[in-house]
C-alpha cells in the first residue's frame, strides 16, 4: 500500500511544495495588515481612551466571523480547484479568496497582540502573570501559524493568466479519479464546517 502511493505521487518535488522566495510576499503582506493594526490599537488607547467608535471597530477586527466565513469559502475553492486542476478559473477564484483571508488573519493578529499589551499585567501575581502570559503567548503563535497556513494553500494553487503553480501542474498529472476524490474530500470538509459553525 505504501508503495503504491508513493508510486502514485513521486511526481511531485521538494521545489513544487516548499516556499522559498515567495515567502518574502508573506511576510510582506503581513507587515502592511498586522503592523498598522497594532499600531492604531495602542495609538486609540494612548489619544482616544474613550471614543467608542474605536473600540467597537477594534473588537470587530478581533471577531473571527469573517475570517472564518472567507477561510471556509476559501477552502471550499482550494478543493475545487483541485478537482478541476486543469481550468485556470477555479485555481485563481481559491488563491485569491485564501490570500484575502490571509491578509484579514494578519489584520486581527496586529489587533490582538495590541490588546495583548494592553492587559493590566501588574495587577496580577507573579506566577498568574508567567501562567498566563506562557498561555497567551502559545495561543498567538497558534493563531499565527494557522493563518500561515491559510497562506501556505495559496502558496501551492498560486496561479496568473500566464502562470501556473508547479504543485497545481503536477496535481494535473494525477488520474482525474485521484484528482476528484481529493479535490471533493477536501471541499466537503469546509462546506460541513462552514455550515455547523
Amino acid at each position: 500500500m505504501k508503495q503504491y502511493f508513493s508510486e502514485k505521487f513521486s511526481i511531485f518535488d521538494k521545489n513544487d511544495i516548499l516556499p522559498r522566495k515567495q515567502i518574502i510576499e508573506a511576510i510582506k503582506v503581513f507587515s502592511a495588515w498586522a503592523v498598522p493594526a497594532f499600531i492604531f490599537v495602542l495609538w486609540a488607547d494612548t489619544y482616544y481612551p474613550d471614543v467608542e467608535f474605536y473600540k467597537k471597530a477594534i473588537t470587530e477586527g478581533i471577531g473571527p466571523n469573517l475570517w472564518n466565513a472567507i477561510g471556509s469559502f476559501g477552502l471550499f475553492s482550494f478543493g475545487i480547484a483541485l478537482a478541476f486542476s486543469p481550468l485556470k478559473t477555479p485555481s485563481l477564484l481559491a488563491t485569491q479568496l485564501l490570500s484575502n483571508t490571509y491578509a484579514i488573519g494578519c489584520l486581527t493578529f496586529g489587533l490582538l497582540v495590541g490588546q495583548w499589551c494592553l492587559l493590566p499585567f501588574s495587577e496580577l501575581v507573579w506566577w498568574q502573570q508567567g501562567l498566563f502570559g506562557v498561555t497567551s503567548v502559545f495561543l498567538l503563535l497558534l493563531v499565527f501559524v494557522y493563518n500561515l497556513f491559510v497562506w501556505y494553500l495559496s502558496f501551492l494553487i498560486h496561479s496568473s493568466r500566464n502562470h501556473k503553480s508547479k504543485f497545481l501542474g503536477k496535481f494535473e498529472q494525477l488520474h482525474w479519479v485521484w484528482r476528484a476524490g481529493i479535490g471533493t474530500f477536501l471541499s466537503a470538509i469546509s462546506l460541513a464546517a462552514f455550515l455547523n459553525a
